[in-house]
């Protein structure tokens, strides 16, 4: 099974001597590469086969996060930006106690208990994992970017992007040096701008 295949290749590769922490896109590449050959059917460019690539690979993860947690491993990180083992001594003892009331990840984690369930991997809609990628984006660009950005453009959220187009329009007209307004007050508007762009423009 997939899945299976995929766990022991992730736990292969995180348990390795010479492995260091690694952000999921980088795990992503290793997997499908040659020498893997795994997932190699879902691409990086469209918001459902990301979704898809991105759900598996958190499930293995999380799958190995219970695992190790019961066996004493070690505390498994696991973030977009960061994946790797934890080990030292201290999160061994830490991991222990906390196992052996007999809780799971999934009791103690919501993210866990998301990614654990298959079934969410098919009953997603398109809505969802649109908003689910924009939430990554917006952790990525800083988790005060996106509000900051709002709050100069008048906005609060949440607010739709062609909604934010619209008033950057209205502000940038309105503070248009040539109509009176200040360079900095348009440059402002313009980063917000372009900071929004970045966090909503995700396809």
């Amino acid at each position: 099974m997939l899945i299976n295949q995929l766990i022991c290749t992730i736990e292969q590769l995180i348990l390795a001597n010479d492995f260091e922490f690694i952000s999921e896109h980088q795990l992503i590449k290793t997997l499908q590469s040659p020498s893997y050959n795994l997932l190699t059917s879902l691409a990086l460019k469209h918001s459902h086969e990301l979704f898809q690539l991105h759900f598996l690979i958190f499930h293995s993860l999380y799958r190995l996060k219970d695992k190790w947690s019961k066996a004493g491993v070690g505390e498994l990180l696991i973030s977009p930006l960061k994946i790797g083992l934890l080990c030292d001594n201290n999160l061994n003892k830490m991991t222990s106690n906390t196992t052996t009331e007999g809780n799971n990840v999934a009791n103690i984690d919501p993210l866990a208990e998301y990614y654990l369930n298959l079934n969410h991997l098919t009953e997603t809609s398109a809505q969802e994992i649109d908003q689910l990628i924009l939430n990554f984006w917006k952790e990525l660009y800083q988790p005060t970017a996106h509000q900051d950005a709002l709050t100069l453009l008048n906005l609060t959220s949440p607010v739709a992007y062609n909604d934010i187009k619209k008033q950057y329009k209205r502000l940038a007209s309105k503070y248009h040096p040539d109509k009176g307004g200040s360079t900095e007050k348009i440059q402002q508007i313009n980063q917000a701008m372009a900071t929004l762009s970045n966090i909503y423009k995700v396809k």
